[in-house]
């Protein structure tokens, strides 16, 4: 991932936005160029990580976390989604009674997308 990455940005990247987390931001970090922001939106990858400092001081690094959404944020996303204008990409629709297997599958870590437990 890493040289599919760089020769993407082969200059580096000037903002990382990152809802993942784990061992991947200490290994992408030196891809920051300086001056550069990473946000951290979340850590489904791992909320523990092994990090050098110096990269943040010595590079002007901002690493910002973030819930990514303001009120105002949030009440502009739910319109836009009940317009059909945006869909979050789904992995996987549970009913309420499956709640156990639906953390059996969020705890995998292998979905892409949002697992949904339906209301009834």
């Amino acid at each position: 991932m890493l040289a599919e990455i760089g020769a993407a940005a082969p200059a580096g990247l000037d903002v990382v936005a990152d809802v993942a987390g784990g061992p991947g931001v200490s290994t992408m970090m030196p891809m920051l160029r300086d001056n550069g922001r990473w946000v951290i939106a979340g850590a489904v990858a791992g909320p523990v990580i092994d990090f050098d400092l110096r990269r943040l001081y010595l590079h002007n690094v901002q690493l910002i976390g973030s819930s990514i959404h303001t009120r105002v944020h949030f009440r502009r996303l739910v319109e836009l989604a009940r317009g059909g204008e945006v869909s979050p990409q789904l992995s996987s629709t549970f009913a309420r009674t499956e709640i156990a297997e639906a953390q059996k599958e969020f705890s995998e870590r292998r979905h892409i997308g949002k697992i949904v437990i339906l209301p009834h």
